[in-house]
């Protein structure tokens, strides 16, 4: 069990997308386009977080993490956003690139949460 385990009922808050919207102008094609860049790109984005992790590479792991806290705080992916702040400050903490294995099950917990994410995103606003 996790802390974030209550991120299961709702991973995307909406009042970020609406946000979003009204910086943009009001433009609602320019948020769905940029939802459907963020749903596409989210696994991509996951698997360059394994990648790094794997070859031990910690300056791409910061970078990888950093455009997916980015990315998903602007989209309002709560928990995305939650677990790659935790990531990030965890990157932080190491020593070295050695260590980077020791973060695999945050990244396999970010794992969980992203087909969620992407079908909360995708589902019609009410």
């Amino acid at each position: 069990m996790s802390e974030y385990d209550e991120c299961t009922d709702s991973l995307v808050d909406p009042t970020a997308l609406s946000s979003l919207q009204a910086e943009l102008g009001g433009d609602q094609s320019i948020v769905n386009t940029f939802v459907r860049n963020y749903v596409a790109m989210l696994p991509w984005r996951v698997a360059r977080l394994h990648h790094a992790l794997d070859n031990l590479d910690i300056e791409d792991a910061m970078d990888a993490v950093l455009s997916l806290k980015t990315s998903s705080s602007m989209v309002g992916a709560i928990c995305l956003r939650r677990l790659a702040t935790e990531m990030e400050i965890s990157i932080k903490l190491l020593p070295n690139g050695e260590h980077l294995g020791e973060l695999n099950p945050l990244v396999d917990e970010i794992d969980r949460f992203v087909f969620g994410t992407i079908c909360q995103l995708q589902a019609p606003l009410p």
